[in-house]
């Protein structure tokens, strides 16, 4: 069973929104700091000023040490037994299942490229759950689902290692073509909105 299994790890890189959150989460501290030691500066007696100095110092690495870890995201996966698995691990300390399906229940698998992307932007998908290291990653995989009736897509990084084992558990979802993602979405999503 030992071979039937596989974990990895998904860290996101510092680009796109992820840069912009950290930059903007810094320039909050930076701020919060400042405005803090003005008001000490302004407001508190000098012979107080150095205990209140180190208690605001306190308060923003405090204030850093809860929310930091928020813009600092991986992304476990875990291929084992027809199953996969997805926790968002925040700061590395932080854990939350995102996804836990039977690999059989993908609809579609398959690499994400242009040809994906024309077909998948003419989809009405009601959720997108993202699991990737980078947007120009090299190794980016979708996989379409349904989750309480609710069409899903689903982008990941995923190693050779992870593609094998995805393609033995549901070597049937896994495209031809680009074309075979619309037709078989379409039917689907038919198929919903009529039950």
């Amino acid at each position: 069973m030992v071979e039937n299994t596989y974990e990895y790890i998904i860290k996101e890189k510092a680009e796109g929104k992820a840069l912009a959150k950290r930059l903007l989460l810094g320039l909050g501290y930076l701020l919060f700091a400042a405005v803090s030691l003005i008001l000490t500066v302004s407001f508190v007696p000098s012979e107080l000023f150095f205990g209140v100095t180190l208690i605001v110092l306190a308060l923003t690495a405090l204030l850093i040490l809860l929310t930091w870890r928020f813009v600092c995201v991986e992304y476990e996966v875990i291929i084992s037994a027809g199953e996969i698995s997805i926790t968002v691990i925040y700061g590395k300390r932080i854990r939350k299942k995102r996804l836990a399906l039977d690999i059989q229940s993908f609809a579609e698998i398959g690499i994400y490229d242009d040809a994906a992307y024309e077909e998948i932007s003419k989809l009405s998908l009601q959720r997108n759950l993202i699991c990737l290291s980078s947007l120009s990653a090299p190794d980016v995989y979708y996989a379409l689902y349904e989750d309480d009736k609710d069409y899903c897509i689903l982008y990941f990084d995923a190693p050779p290692r992870a593609i094998e084992l995805l393609k033995k558990c549901n070597s049937a979802a896994f495209r031809a073509s680009a074309t075979r993602i619309g037709s078989r979405a379409n039917i689907e999503i038919k198929k919903g909105s009529t039950t």
